[in-house]
């Protein structure tokens, strides 16, 4: 699949590559630190006084932010080849 970002100025793919990597750092961070601490929570067998409905919704949020995150980072790994595309040209 051909990089859509090849079309774009350099100086567009560095804005999207500053937004979404900032984007994809932010929401990878707080679903991975989530995740991982439910794992401790589920190991440790403490885990609070949390409503089954509530936790499901968590864990759909949680799963969310993951996967924005990886699509961010995605979009942010293409911006980083079109600019080096673009000066190597």
């Amino acid at each position: 699949m051909k990089n859509p970002l090849l079309k774009n100025p350099v100086l567009l793919n560095v804005v999207i590559l500053i937004i979404s990597g900032f984007i994809s750092w932010f929401t990878l961070l707080m679903g991975i630190a989530h995740i991982i601490e439910g794992i401790k929570q589920n190991i440790n067998g403490t885990s609070p006084d949390i409503p089954k409905e509530e936790a499901i919704l968590g864990v759909i949020i949680v799963t969310l932010l993951c996967v924005i995150g990886i699509i961010f980072l995605l979009l942010t790994i293409a911006a980083i080849l079109a600019i080096i595309k673009r000066n190597k040209s």
